[in-house]
This record gives structure tokens, C-alpha cells and sequence, in this order.
């Protein structure tokens, strides 16, 4: 494969620039990631970091909220935003030539927010809606439900939109303090991807960051507690019983966060994975099944996730176990083994082919793991993975006593 072209700065207020220079495209991926999600939250302002990420859109001092899509979508760009329990990214797709155009319209999102109060009752409404959506989505408020049960009253367990008590009671100087605290120099990290100078976006964060607020906030997560509840079942009108049985696991930093990328292939990649041959094939109790990791700075989760008529719960939990049992007791065959590293390696080299996956992956290797690793040198560690490292692997992750289970059942009658 071609050698990877990165590039990292570190300016003097502690603003971190890092990019990866491809010179067979015309466009660039252009991401400015705060280093605060809904992680750093207290219950009283869960849901801010979400909030504030639409607010940054209604309006700053420089621009009114159709100027700001406006600067970006008329040069044929597109931008965005997204909050996890981790961070909070703003980000732009433009064509090379424009990028001067995308730093001074992200720099102005984040140095120069100007709602007024309609604003915030506006978009107050607008997430409250959206928590509203999630509820009545048994697919999507189970995974809240899972979260809260996994991280007992910890920042982790809470949902990153936030309650609707807690957005109404939100006010205009919480998010203002909220900004103060988190939005600064020390937090920022940009990343960009694409046919893109690194010397050039050094100069241009220099040019419209120079006077971004320097300041480092030192954050005190809580500690992590036991979990109180080892299944815990909610009632809704609907069908079908939500079903995820769960555990934490190891943070990103980990080493094993690979074995189990292949491991989780080996479950849930596809027509030919083992959850879906196995269970959904051969019996025909589900339609959908699969198995989700996610990392935290400190902390991972493992799962799985599955809906079933209320009658074949029980069933489908014991097959579930029995998956987790053959991987500890018979290593994976090298035939099957051969293939789900292929899947693999396929999978991230193809997803190099977006410049906006580069520039996430990018960050995320900044964040995560303090250091950009060169896709040869990933590719070369997967294929160091061996069966005996996915047994053994099995044998920490698929520990039944470590599992917790969610439930939404319905209704009784």
C-alpha cells in the first residue's frame, strides 16, 4: 500500500493539528473535535454537551444560522456535528481550494456562539422531541435502559441527549459556564484528511484560532461502581420483547481491542456469521441479531442485541450462551478464522477510500491511543492474530457471571 502521509503540529496554546496528505483527490475532511462529551456531565447538566452542539448552529457573531450552512453549502461543502460520551465534533466536507472557507466558518461555531433566549427555548423543544423519538423506539431506548444498568449512576450510564427534565431546567447560564470550562485551546483537537498542505492548515489555524481561549479544565471522572442490577426488565405497548445481555470490558488503549474486532466478525458479519446462521437460519425466532462493542477513554462495553416474540426469549438467550460456549471450547477453524481477518482488512482498507473516515480515524488514534498508526502496520498486526489469542479472548469476554441482561417486554395484559 502507499505510505501514509502524516502530519501533527502542536501549537504554543496547546491546539493540536493533525493531518494526512492524499494527493490522488480533490476534496478535504476537515474536523475540529472538543474534548468533552456527555461523560464530563453531572446529572443536573446532563444532556448540555448534545445541546449546546445544535445551539452552535442558531447563530454566532458573525454569522446568523442561514449564513452559516450558507458559507459551507454554497461552495458545494457540506457540515455537520455529533456528541458521544467522549467528545463533541463539528466538521466539513469541502473541495481543496475551499479550505480557508471551512476554518473560518468551524472557528467561528466554536470561538463566537450568539443564541439569545428564543434560541435556547427552540432548541430546547427540538432535543426534547428527539428524547421523545428515542423513547418510543424500543430498538434505540434499550441501549439507554443497558447504559444506565452497565455504569450505575456514572456519567457513562446516562443518555448523551440528556432527560427532559434535565434540558427544560437548563439555562442560558449554564451553557454559557459550560463553554467557559470546556470549549478552550487545550481541548481542541483539528483533524483533516484529503488534498490538504499540512504547513497551509498549520497557518490558518494560527490565523482564525490565535485568539481562542486558552485554559485547561482538569476533569474528575467519578468512579466507576458496581452494577446494583444483573437484569432488569421494563414494559412497553408493543409486540416483541428487546433483548441485549451485556458486560464492560477493556478500554481502546487495550491491545485486545483488535482480537475483538475479529471476534465480533466471527459473531455478527453478515448472512454467514454465526448469530445469524446459527439462530436466526436455523430456527427463525428473530429478525435481526447482532453483537456491538464501544470504547471509552476508561472503560469498554461488549453485547448483544436481539427482539423476539415473548414466548422464545429464553430460547434465544440459551443459544446466544451456547455461541459464547463453542468459541471458549473449540477454537475457530483456520478456514473461517482466514476468512473473518480478510473481512477485516477489507473492511479498513476500503473505509481509507472516505476522506471523512480518515479524518475520523485520524482523531480517534490521537485521542485513544496517543499515537497515528500507519494502516501497513494495522494490517500487519491482524495478521498476527491467531486462533489460540480468539479462544483465549473468549475466555475473559464470555464470562456469564460478568453479563448483565436489559429487557423491554410487553405489556401485560
Amino acid at each position: 500500500m502507499t505510505k501514509e502521509n502524516f502530519s501533527k503540529t502542536i501549537l504554543s496554546n496547546g491546539i493540536k493539528i493533525i493531518s494526512e496528505h492524499i494527493d490522488t483527490v480533490h476534496s478535504i475532511s476537515l474536523g475540529f473535535w472538543i474534548l468533552s462529551g456527555s461523560k464530563d456531565e453531572s446529572t443536573k447538566t446532563n444532556g448540555i454537551t448534545h445541546l449546546f452542539e445544535h445551539l452552535a448552529f442558531k447563530s454566532t457573531k458573525n454569522r446568523t444560522a442561514f449564513q452559516i450552512g450558507n458559507d459551507i453549502e454554497s461552495l458545494g461543502g457540506s457540515i455537520n456535528a455529533f456528541t458521544t460520551k467522549n467528545t463533541t465534533c463539528f466538521y466539513v466536507r469541502l473541495m481543496q481550494e475551499h479550505i480557508e472557507q471551512g476554518i473560518d466558518v468551524l472557528s467561528d461555531l466554536i470561538m463566537n456562539p450568539d443564541f439569545n433566549d428564543d434560541d435556547l427555548e427552540k432548541e430546547k423543544s427540538v432535543v426534547i422531541e428527539e428524547i421523545k423519538d428515542i423513547e418510543d423506539t424500543p430498538g434505540d431506548i434499550i441501549f439507554d435502559f443497558f447504559s444506565q444498568q452497565l455504569f450505575p449512576n456514572h456519567p457513562l450510564g446516562r443518555s448523551i441527549q440528556g432527560t427532559e427534565e434535565s434540558i427544560k431546567n437548563l439555562s442560558k447560564k449554564d451553557i454559557l459556564d459550560f463553554i467557559k470550562d470546556n470549549y478552550n485551546s487545550d481541548n481542541l483537537i483539528i483533524s483533516a484528511a484529503g488534498n490538504i498542505e499540512h504547513d497551509n492548515l498549520v497557518r490558518l489555524v494560527k490565523k482564525y484560532l490565535d485568539k481562542f481561549r486558552i485554559g485547561k479544565k482538569i476533569k474528575k471522572t467519578p468512579r466507576i461502581t458496581p452494577v446494583i442490577d444483573k437484569i432488569k426488565t421494563y414494559e412497553r405497548s408493543i409486540q416483541q420483547v428487546h433483548y441485549i445481555t451485556g458486560r464492560r470490558i477493556f478500554p481502546q488503549s487495550d491491545p485486545r481491542r483488535l482480537q475483538l474486532a475479529v471476534l465480533n466478525l466471527i459473531l455478527s458479519a453478515g448472512m454467514s456469521s454465526r448469530l445469524f446462521h446459527n439462530i436466526r437460519e436455523k430456527y427463525g425466532f428473530i429478525y435481526s441479531i447482532y453483537s456491538f462493542h464501544d470504547f471509552n477513554i476508561d472503560q469498554g462495553v461488549f453485547g448483544i442485541y436481539t427482539a423476539t416474540d415473548v414466548t422464545k426469549i429464553d430460547i434465544v438467550s440459551d443459544l446466544i450462551f451456547n455461541e459464547f460456549n463453542n468459541l471458549i471450547e473449540e477454537k475457530i477453524t483456520s478456514q473461517e478464522f482466514k476468512k473473518v481477518k480478510q473481512q477485516f482488512k477489507g473492511g479498513l482498507v476500503i473505509g481509507l477510500e472516505s476522506m471523512s473516515s480518515r479524518m475520523n480515524r485520524l482523531a480517534k488514534m490521537e485521542i485513544f491511543e496517543k499515537r497515528l498508526l500507519p494502516i501497513d502496520e494495522l494490517l500487519m498486526i491482524i495478521e498476527k492474530i491467531t486462533r489460540e489469542d480468539i479462544q483465549e479472548l473468549a475466555k475473559y469476554l464470555f464470562q456469564r457471571d460478568k453479563f448483565i441482561t436489559t429487557i423491554i417486554k410487553p405489556k401485560s395484559n
